[in-house]
């Protein structure tokens, strides 16, 4: 199952037509969807940050729709060997966005995303709207 970034589920809760649609192919293909614990700590915080009660209420209600993966043992490590290779590379990304990384390659590799730095992380198929 692909898994959902954090600028995936904010350009949902935007109406944004590129993530609709993608959206729409996966729920009419009866494929589930999966985002990270990672991105629902970002869009809580991004709820808070502004203040705004209605998109913390969207953000609970969206999160109900998908799986949310943990942070867990299983990612500790990788994450570690994950970050440290793209920082000696010189194309790390953020730690926020490396765990969400981690985890995509933990669980299957897919991430549906607007941003395109996750192009630099191995082996992660980047899913664009």
């Amino acid at each position: 199952m692909p898994i959902a970034d954090t600028s995936f589920i904010v350009d949902l809760m935007r109406r944004d037509p590129g993530a609709l649609a993608r959206y729409e192919a996966y729920e009419q293909a009866g494929t589930a969807l999966q985002t990270t614990a990672v991105t629902a700590l970002e869009l809580y915080k991004g709820a808070f940050v502004t203040g705004n009660e209605k998109n913390r209420l969207i953000i609970a209600t969206l999160l109900e729709v998908f799986t949310v993966l943990p942070v867990d043992e299983t990612i500790f490590e990788a994450f570690g060997r994950l970050s440290a290779a793209l920082a000696q590379s010189g194309n790390a990304i953020g730690d926020f966005d490396e765990v969400i990384a981690v985890i995509a390659l933990r669980y299957d590799g897919e991430i549906i995303t607007r941003d395109r730095h996750f192009l630099k992380v191995p082996g992660l198929k980047v899913i664009p709207y």
